[in-house]
């Protein structure tokens, strides 16, 4: 059997051809970084790449979610806060009031700063974010939670009983809220008497009006000791969720850079190794094209 010349360079071609397409495929790793261009390259690989990407991506949601509880949250707490020290001060005006030493109009003087107070409360409950979102009315959270009633009487709550739930870790979700009715009691109609009261609003209003009259009753400074316990206990549970935040935060960034590390591990380029590899291909191909030009003169028609 007799090999034609052309086949014989047409191998050569081909060798080189294949030669210069690995080349390139160096020179195309060393310019991305990463030692897999195509899932063919490494199915496993790939596939492993893949499945890193997307738990990364799932983790770094999950601390986005805790980002925007966490504002909720922080300011949920400020505004519990000036609700507390706004209850001391009206606590501190029912005492007085309650003095039989305290004259009427001593206690007309106390109801009027007792009624300022309430509105100022009012407006903490009211409170939006950045973003327009009313804190305490739940999942409706375009609507104002908090009303006074301009005929009759008494206040109304437009929200709901709802706590909107986040996730923030594959098996954890929190509160990045609380409804209106569970901080500040849900107003009822009409008005309950004195004792019996849970709508914090409407039991100062009462001590007030009772101030007013001169005929302050006791029962209604207990109604706001006891809606103030109530916002006592849910801004203790704001920081208790807080601080599940802070920890969880931990456990996420840590799970992202190890996650990272594994997903370096996998596909970025070791460049000594490649940068090696691209001149010895650089080389060879070099000294293939060099052959190949030398056998091309290798003929009987230059010596004819």
């Amino acid at each position: 059997m007799r090999i034609s010349t052309s086949w014989a360079q047409q191998s050569v071609v081909n060798s080189m051809l294949d030669q210069q397409s690995r080349l390139n495929q160096t020179q195309m790793q060393l310019s991305t970084g990463k030692k897999i261009l195509t899932p063919s390259d490494d199915p496993v690989a790939a596939a492993r790449i893949i499945d890193l990407n997307q738990s990364i991506k799932q983790t770094q949601q999950y601390q986005s979610n805790s980002d925007a509880a966490r504002q909720r949250l922080s300011l949920e707490g400020e505004v519990l806060q000036n609700a507390t020290t706004i209850l001391q001060r009206i606590n501190e005006l029912g005492i007085q009031g309650l003095n039989a030493t305290c004259s009427s109009s001593d206690r007309t003087t106390i109801a009027t700063e007792m009624e300022g107070l309430n509105e100022q409360l009012l407006g903490l409950a009211n409170t939006q974010n950045a973003n327009g979102e009313y804190l305490f009315s739940g999942f409706k959270s375009a609507t104002q939670p908090f009303s006074k009633n301009t005929a009759g009487g008494g206040y109304t709550y437009a929200g709901d009983s709802n706590q909107r739930l986040l996730q923030i870790g594959e098996t954890r979700q929190i509160a990045d809220g609380d409804p209106g009715s569970n901080v500040f009691g849900t107003p009822t109609a009409p008005v309950p008497t004195p004792g019996s009261m849970t709508n914090i609003f409407e039991a100062i209003d009462k001590f007030a009006t009772d101030l007013k009259a001169d005929a302050p009753n006791s029962a209604s400074l207990d109604d706001i000791s006891k809606a103030s316990d109530k916002i006592l206990t849910v801004n203790s549970s704001v920081g208790i969720r807080l601080n599940v935040l802070d920890s969880q935060d931990g456990t996420n960034s840590d799970f992202v850079i190890n996650m990272q590390t594994a997903l370096s591990e996998t596909e970025d380029l070791d460049y000594a190794e490649a940068i090696s590899k691209f001149n010895l291909q650089t080389v060879s191909l070099q000294a293939a094209q060099q052959a190949f030009a030398q056998v091309k003169k290798l003929s009987l028609f230059n010596y004819l």
